[in-house]
């Protein structure tokens, strides 16, 4: 696992990783602990960093 981009996001941190299968994942950390891990895979870093705010922003409503 490398990681590609790492953020925080109104105490929400999202990572974005490139994985053995060469794709990309993200995984999100709330502050409370708790995370968020889709199984979904993505072709470049970008992809999956756009799909992972937005993600942030519907739980959240980060604007």
């Amino acid at each position: 696992m490398r990681i590609e981009h790492l953020i925080s996001i109104n105490g929400a941190i999202l990572v974005v990783y490139y994985t053995s299968s060469n794709c990309y994942q993200y995984e999100i950390v709330f502050w409370d602990g708790s995370s968020y891990q889709p199984n979904e895979l993505y072709k470049n870093a970008d992809q999956a960093l756009a799909v992972g705010i937005e993600s942030i922003r519907i739980v959240i409503g980060y604007q």
